[in-house]
């Protein structure tokens, strides 16, 4: 096998204050190893091979393990079976509202219109750009769709992640994960190839464009890196302003779950080189990342609200236990990685799977596969990070979402707080979270995921979360054709992740990408526009009292939206006042003034006191006019006089005039034919004193 990336350096380092553990840091430099051109794809056969058994629970698999685990789960919480819910926030407000949805699918030749498939499992992933174009995979097929004409963007509407790249049919692409850069404004692709050391790989592809149909830069990075008999498995993505970050887990073949695993590993590249198609690019990888001696497992990086992280921090948790409390924090800055084991408000659990009408309850391998209860989405805002995953609903004994507020980010002991989102019938899998407030000081956020019952066909749904940290209702947002019967026995997969993402550029708007079944109990899958229900973005008014002279006015101000009380800082004065109104204002002077609300969120607006048409013995004519007006006015002495042009709004539109002018009547005299239609102010000032001031209309 040609190889494409070279491995420099190997040294080991000490870096965590609190965990006092080692990790290795490993340097490569990697090839680019093509330019794909979506273009000249074409469509073929993709023949592949995949194993379709499940595992037995009394295996030695990591699989069967979590079977094992799954069953004694079942028989714990039987066993300490609570009433009621654990839900703990008051389930008010409204629910996100739906806007563009779609169904990736393609036109036969024959001009029929069928679903496109998705893999075992679907693993869909989902990114949107700024300009609206919305780019999804799922095992192991890429679609895009135009926002704006709602139209699929590739030719043959479909691109296989093979065909993308050329591949080998022997070997199999799988895992793909999607990602926008704003800052950028580009793509990220990623997936797997294969599940073998001897050909594992990981496959980076970044956009040369926001057009996913222009050319993409294709790396190669190892999936057995250390060549020591290892594959990689279980991706992530992240970027931060310079760097992007891709977490993985180092599978070891054919041994027991116990010593299977080696380690979850984290590769940083260089973003700018990457997007620019640099012919080699310096990669690192850190790996053995311990604490108290044993693996984290699944490293869930944290992304940015916005899109793009400060710094790169990392999420894990004891996913297999049936009943814990830990969730490990990892910062990693200036090479240096900063461990800690925080304890949550609330345990979560290995979650039992999801129940589909065919599904045996009696037995715990059945129904959908819900995996176990790692971190699959978190999200970073100013001084909190949210984040999701499975767990069991104690009460219920059902699948349902465990969902982690982490605050007091920069003290030694950060603090975690933790809701479970369940339901009394139905089971939830695969969250994801994105931000949704239309204001930098929201917290906010939109949780999407998939859900089942055997009463209801599996679907997608999605709840908000709001600043007051209330849960709205439950929202179906599309619920699927059938149920899923791909597998023999009762086992399906479901998962393993769900897209969702803000669209950065229009605050409220989020995209979600979930598991869709089909008429013939197959798979693919359904995205949607969300709309977040919050219209609380603060909007002022204002109004002009005691308007009857040129100054002393009295300007008053409504604040609509917000969350009350609000402060009022007049004239840019750091000390505030709640009073809504302010005195001694002239007609044109500017007022700066800003608002803040209970949530700390401000809005800053600058008004120009507007001039009242009043009669003040000036003679304007012709009024209206749409070529020359001329109006007389006198003055008590000789001043310099300036005149200028307001429109209806208080806005300056031009100085006319600044000129000497002798005491007693004057004429002035302007063309109107640069104006718009409309009524406008004339203000005369005599020694930067207005003595006179007009309304002209042009008609």
């Amino acid at each position: 096998m040609k190889s494409y990336y070279t491995a420099l350096v190997v040294f080991i380092f000490s870096t965590t204050l609190f965990a006092q553990e080692e990790f290795k840091k490993h340097s490569f430099t990697v090839k680019r190893v093509q330019v794909a051109e979506p273009r000249s794809v074409q469509l073929d056969f993709e023949p592949a091979l995949y194993h379709l058994e499940a595992p037995l629970p009394d295996g030695e698999s990591a699989k069967s393990f979590l079977m094992r685990q799954k069953i004694a789960s079942k028989q714990y919480y039987d066993a300490k079976r609570t009433e009621g819910s654990n839900t703990k926030s008051t389930k008010n407000g409204n629910a996100p509202e739906i806007g563009l949805t779609f169904e990736p699918k393609r036109r036969l030749p024959n001009g029929n219109v069928v679903h496109i498939g998705a893999g075992i499992p679907s693993d869909n992933t989902l990114a949107v750009s700024n300009s609206g174009t919305i780019l999804v995979a799922m095992n192991s097929v890429l679609y895009a769709h135009d926002y704006d004409t709602d139209t699929a963007l590739f030719q043959d509407y479909q691109i296989f992640l093979r065909g993308l790249i050329n591949g080998s049919t022997a070997s199999s692409y799988y895992d793909p994960k999607l990602l926008y850069d704003p800052t950028y404004d580009r793509f990220i692709l990623t997936f797997l190839k294969d599940s073998k050391p001897e050909t594992s790989e990981v496959i980076m592809c970044f956009s040369s464009t926001n057009d996913p149909n222009d050319p993409w830069y294709v790396y190669y990075i190892p999936g057995n890196p250390l060549n020591n008999n290892r594959w990689t498995d279980f991706p992530c993505l992240s970027v931060t302003h310079d760097k992007v970050y891709y977490t993985a887990n180092l599978i070891i073949p054919d041994v027991s779950w116990q010593v299977g695993f080696d380690g979850s590993v984290i590769w940083e590249m260089d973003k700018e080189a990457a997007f620019n198609g640099e012919d080699d690019i310096a990669v690192t990888l850190y790996n053995d990342i311990k604490f108290g001696g044993k693996f984290i497992r699944n490293l869930h990086p944290v992304n940015g609200a916005e899109g793009v992280a400060d710094e790169l921090i990392l999420l894990s948790n004891r996913n297999f236990d049936i009943e814990n409390d830990t969730i490990f924090y990892l910062k990693f800055s200036d090479g240096e990685l900063d461990i800690k084991a925080l304890k949550s408000s609330i345990s979560y659990g290995v979650p039992p799977n999801g129940r589909q009408a065919d599904t045996d309850v009696s037995d715990p391998t059945n129904g959908l596969q819900t995996n176990d209860a790692r971190v699959l989405g978190a999200i970073k805002f100013e001084d909190e990070i949210q984040f999701v995953g499975n767990s069991i609903n104690p009460a219920t004994g059902f699948s349902c979402i465990y969902h982690g507020l982490i605050s007091n980010l920069d003290s030694e002991s950060p603090i975690v707080t933790a809701n479970l989102i369940a339901d009394e019938i139905m089971d939830f899998g695969y969250p994801n979270i994105a931000a949704s407030g239309n204001e930098e000081c929201d917290r906010e956020v939109i949780i999407a995921f998939n859900y089942t019952s055997p009463d209801d066909f599996p679907g997608v749904a999605a709840i908000h979360f709001t600043n007051e940290r209330n849960y709205s209702p439950l929202l179906i947002v599309k619920e699927g054709y059938n149920f899923v019967d791909r597998l023999p026995g009762g086992y399906e997969r479901w998962g393993d992740y769900f897209g969702l993402q803000k669209k950065y550029n229009e605050p409220g708007k989020t995209f979600a990408f979930g598991y869709l079944p089909l008429v013939n109990k197959g798979n693919s899958g359904y995205c949607a526009e969300l709309i977040s229900p919050d219209t609380s973005t603060i909007h002022l008014t204002f109004q002009i009292i005691n308007n009857d002279d040129l100054c002393n006015h009295q300007l008053m101000i409504n604040v609509v939206n917000g969350t009350p009380p609000y402060q009022f800082y007049w004239d840019e004065s750091d000390t505030p006042t709640t009073s809504n109104s302010n005195g001694g204002y002239c007609a044109g002077d500017t007022v700066i003034v800003r608002v803040s609300d209970a949530k700390s969120c401000t809005t800053s607006r600058t008004y120009r006191v507007p001039f009242a048409n009043l009669p003040n013995g000036v003679s304007v004519y012709p009024n209206p006019s749409d070529d020359i007006a001329a109006a007389k006015f006198t003055l008590e002495q000789d001043a310099m006089v300036r005149a200028e042009l307001y429109d209806e709004s208080g806005r300056l539109v031009k100085i006319l005039l600044e000129k000497q002018a002798k005491k007693g009547l004057n004429e002035f005299v302007f063309s109107m034919a640069p104006l718009a239609q409309g009524m406008y102010t004339v203000a005369i000032f005599a020694d930067g004193k207005m003595v006179h001031r007009f309304k002209v209309v042009k008609g």
